[in-house]
């Protein structure tokens, strides 16, 4: 029997039909699937259409605010032959500070960068030669000088550092491509919130710069902006005046850590004439997350990961003011069956609490302490708990057997602890090294005056559990 043209005719046109409809269907998914695999041109045509326009893009970082009032104070331009002066300042009024260093400078003096580390201080990156019209007339210039101060500083002193000061401040230098590529490189810039003004006005006296500084502001965190460079000697002279003054009006001194939510001026006219090309947009772009990666992803505080500060402690290297200069002639530390006695020149007594030597209080505990020279990293090891403490990093890394209840809590981060590297002796607060290893202080007697101090703490072995809460 012959087929009739009619169904012929239906037939081929279904058929032509939906081999167009599946053809469509395949166009369409191939073009949404490549649409969907490089999102990022587009994304980063965006990004770069704003940052042009001047607008800065934030990145979301969880800040850590003091618990008390707090001062950092910060001197630029060193290190010169004006340093050393300084850290004996601070060194007697028992108080730590951050050092924002020029390259240049630490080449001639190296030895007092190692130095400012070695005291307990913080090191900023203040850029190779401060010469303002080749750091800002285009950022590949800046990013050269900051990447060769920073291989200098870890070479000359074993420290990366986080911190970024602009010479000159942002204001007026920095637009928004500045600050996103440091930003995505890990890098945290840092400002002032009171300028001493002792490089702003020349022949600037130490009363002048210490009625500059009496004026404020002062709210609960305050970082004072003074320099260390050649011609300073005036603030070297007011510094201890500055000093008392931030301690009569109850604040406590440390250094800058990466919880310490940055001062940042806003944009200002920007000074300089600056062309930013797609081109070199991914360039440097690529070169910011490829820097990124020096630093392990818990070193860059996140929405997730933010350090926390020791206990007792609003900052990474806080130290509260300058404690009792008398104390107790010998300390007697007693670990169960145990006990650590000091003289007086092996401890360090001050607001009523000890500092002892690591090693010494660790293997009367019972642990074992070793010390990486290449990774300047002190590895204490306290039975099923091990902690690091990191002077290149500046943290501490705290590893502890995990809690059945809390998975998370195997591994704690801690800004650089309240700590002292003097002498070839790592110095540490006593209470709180008992408690970050599962131990506890059960009394602790301070006499009024010359004699023996007896503290009581009860040692766990670095096997308990239940203290991760505590």
């Amino acid at each position: 029997m012959k087929r009739r043209p009619q169904a012929y005719s239906f037939r081929m046109i279904s058929t032509v039909w939906t081999a167009m409809l599946g053809l469509t269907i395949l166009w369409l998914t191939v073009l949404t699937n490549t649409a969907e695999a490089a999102p990022g041109h587009e994304g980063e045509e965006a990004l770069f259409t704003q940052l042009k326009s001047g607008k800065r893009i934030a990145i979301e970082k969880n800040y850590t605010p003091a618990e008390k009032p707090t001062v950092y104070l910060t001197f630029d331009d060193g290190p010169s032959k004006l340093t050393p002066k300084v850290l004996d300042i601070l060194q007697e009024e028992d108080i730590r500070a951050t050092f924002f260093v020029l390259g240049e400078q630490v080449q001639e003096r190296p030895k007092i960068a190692k130095r400012i580390v070695e005291d307990g201080h913080a090191l900023g990156n203040h850029t190779y030669n401060h010469v303002y019209r080749e750091l800002y007339s285009d950022f590949r210039a800046f990013w050269e000088q900051v990447q060769k101060t920073e291989n200098i500083l870890l070479e000359t002193s074993g420290v990366r550092p986080r911190f970024i000061r602009a010479p000159g401040g942002t204001y007026g230098n920095f637009d928004a491509f500045y600050f996103y590529y440091l930003g995505q490189a890990g890098y945290e810039v840092y400002d002032w919130s009171i300028d001493s003004e002792d490089a702003r006005r020349p022949g600037m006296t130490a009363d002048q710069i210490f009625r500059t500084v009496e004026k404020g502001p002062f709210g609960n965190e305050v970082i004072v902006l003074m320099h260390d460079g050649s011609g300073h000697e005036e603030t070297v002279k007011a510094l201890p005046r500055i000093i008392r003054l931030f301690k009569e009006k109850g604040y406590t001194f440390a250094s800058l850590a990466p919880e310490v939510k940055p001062v940042q001026f806003s944009g200002g006219n920007l000074k300089w004439s600056r062309t930013e090309t797609r081109e070199s947009f991914d360039s440097l772009l690529a070169a910011a997350h490829e820097h990124r990666g020096l630093w392990a992803p818990e070193d860059i505080p996140s929405k997730d990961n933010a350090p926390k500060a020791l206990p007792g402690s609003p900052a990474a290297i806080a130290y509260t003011e300058a404690g009792q200069r008398g104390g107790p002639d010998r300390l007697n530390v007693h670990l169960g069956e145990r006990t650590l006695a000091l003289t007086k020149e092996q401890f360090r007594f001050r607001d009523g609490s000890y500092r002892v030597p690591l090693r010494s209080l660790i293997t009367a505990m019972g642990g074992t302490v070793e010390w990486n020279a290449e990774r300047r990293t002190a590895v204490v090891r306290y039975g099923a708990i091990t902690a690091e403490y990191d002077l290149a990093r500046q943290q501490l890394r705290v590893r502890r057997p995990a809690a059945e209840w809390d998975a998370e809590a195997k591994t704690r981060i801690q800004p650089f602890p309240e700590m002292e590297l003097a002498n070839g002796t790592l110095y540490v607060p006593l209470r709180q090294t008992l408690e970050l290893l599962g131990d506890r202080m059960l009394s602790s007697d301070v006499p009024h005056e010359r004699g023996a101090a007896e503290v009581q703490a009860a040692v766990y072995g670095g096997y308990r559990i239940g203290w991760m809460h505590s």
